[in-house]
């Protein structure tokens, strides 16, 4: 049995609006900074060749951010619940979540594993067709951009001095306490 330690929505704590600048800041400095760090080591010359497979990148960038946080997250995935974001038909946005108490650093590098791994997907591309790198850096900061929100929870999860365990809402995440059978019995007469 577990006990929930504490209670956090994001949204509710920081605001959509907030939010929402904060991803804005952050992929507009990450594309400012990455596109000068390939420009220092980088002397060839950029091309705007293959704009559209860029756009289908940008596209897609947010289910494949998405779809790495399942794949982490896959022993897990009897659990998963998914519910609709928007509630036009024709609009599918689906956020999906585990409806199962998850180890607090399993959880918290769950959370980076796709800033992560589509930061170093970028980064080596760009040296292997560095004439496109500022796509690739575009890309980086985008996908920062998205991580924002991962970032605020891993924040707060890892300062939390409470529970070991974590598990997600709709609403936001719960911090938990595995309860022993001496301490539930207690809960029980008292």
């Amino acid at each position: 049995m577990y006990l929930c330690t504490r209670q956090i929505d994001i949204n509710a704590r920081f605001g959509i609006p907030r939010i929402a600048f904060l991803s804005f800041v952050t992929t507009i400095i990450t594309f400012l900074i990455a596109y000068e760090i390939l420009y220092f080591f980088s002397d060839t010359k950029l091309t705007d060749k293959h704009f559209l497979i860029f756009l289908m990148l940008v596209v897609l960038l947010y289910p494949l951010h998405k779809i790495i946080h399942l794949l982490f997250l896959y022993p897990y995935r009897k659990s998963f619940k998914k519910y609709k974001l928007v509630k036009h038909k024709s609009i599918p946005f689906y956020n999906v979540y585990i409806n199962t108490p998850v180890n607090k650093y399993y959880f918290c590098f769950g959370l980076i594993t796709p800033a992560l791994f589509i930061t170093t997907l970028c980064a080596y591309f760009s040296m292997l067709i560095p004439q496109y790198g500022h796509y690739l850096m575009f890309l980086i900061a985008l996908n920062l951009g998205y991580s924002v929100l991962d970032f605020l929870y891993l924040k707060i999860i890892l300062f939390s001095n409470e529970g070991a365990y974590v598990e997600e809402h709709q609403t936001g995440i719960n911090i938990l306490n595995k309860v022993t059978p001496q301490y539930n019995n207690r809960l029980k007469r008292g």
